[in-house]
Order: structure tokens, then sequence, then C-alpha cells
């Protein structure tokens, strides 16, 4: 009888743990797709310019700060409505569905990146009129820090391979 309890207690307890663990990994895939996560377009930017650190570094004006400001708002309403003009599921799922098709249909792909091109030209444009903005705003000698910046950060991140 007690051989039957303490099989009877651990069957409980091991169909009891089974559930337990398979939502265990859910936790961890949401941390690792919040860091996986990309930032919006010109947020990166913003983050680095705008920073405490960069401010001090660059010896960024006030009168800078606030155009830096108004132009990366003006950039990100821009991109905004970009992406409300023209959702994005769709081209994706139809994507998908030519990768899963039976056979390539080569012109239904060709026709998809067609209809994707002028969503992708409008955002590559509107992006390249903020960094244009962005870089007017800036003088000679903060363009200068940056480059040598980015240039000390692309040398560490080649000898890291």
């Amino acid at each position: 009888m007690k051989k039957l309890a303490s099989v009877l207690l651990a069957s409980c307890i091991s169909v009891g743990l089974i559930p337990a663990t398979s939502f265990a990994g859910e936790g961890e895939n949401k941390v690792h797709k919040a860091k996986r996560h990309h930032m919006k377009p010109l947020a990166h930017i913003e983050k680095r310019l705008l920073s405490a650190k960069a401010v001090k570094h660059l010896a960024l004006t006030d009168t800078q700060q606030t155009e830096l400001k108004a132009v990366f708002e003006t950039y990100k309403s821009r991109l905004a409505a970009l992406k409300e003009t023209q959702p994005q599921a769709k081209p994706h799922k139809a994507f998908r569905e030519i990768i899963e098709a039976e056979t390539f249909d080569k012109a239904q792909a060709q026709i998809l990146l067609e209809e994707h091109a002028p969503k992708k030209q409008a955002f590559i444009l509107t992006m390249l009129e903020a960094r244009h903005a962005i870089h007017h705003i800036l003088t000679a000698e903060q363009r200068e820090k940056i480059a040598q910046r980015k240039g000390k950060f692309l040398a560490k991140m080649r000898h890291k391979d």
C-alpha cells in the first residue's frame, strides 16, 4: 500500500511539473524578444546625439539641441505617417506564401517587390533628409568628433572578430 501511495504521489508531482516546465520557457522567449527588438528609425541617432554624454562631448549649444529635437520630431512623424499609409503585414504574408509555395513564382515575386519598392524608397528618402538636416545643424568640429568616435568604434569591432 505504501508503494502504491508513493508511486501515485510521484506521478502526481511529475504531472504537475510538466506544465510548469513547459511554461517556464515562455518567459525566456519574451526576454529574448525584448532584447532583439529593434529601435525605431532615428531613435538610435537621437539617443546618441542628445544623451548627456554626447551633449558634453560635442559641446552642443542649447539652440542646437532644440533644433535637433525639432528635426527628430518632424521626421519621426513623417516615418509614422509612411508606416500608417502602407501596412507591412501584407507584404510579409505574401512573401511567406511565395516561399512556402510548391514552385517558385518569379513573376509574382517581382510584382510584390515592385509594390513594396515605393514605400522603401520613401522611407530611405525620409531618413536621408533627416540625416542631412542633422548634419547641417552640427558644426565642422562636432562632425569631426563624431567621425573620430565612429572610427574608433569600427576599429574596436574589427578587433572583436
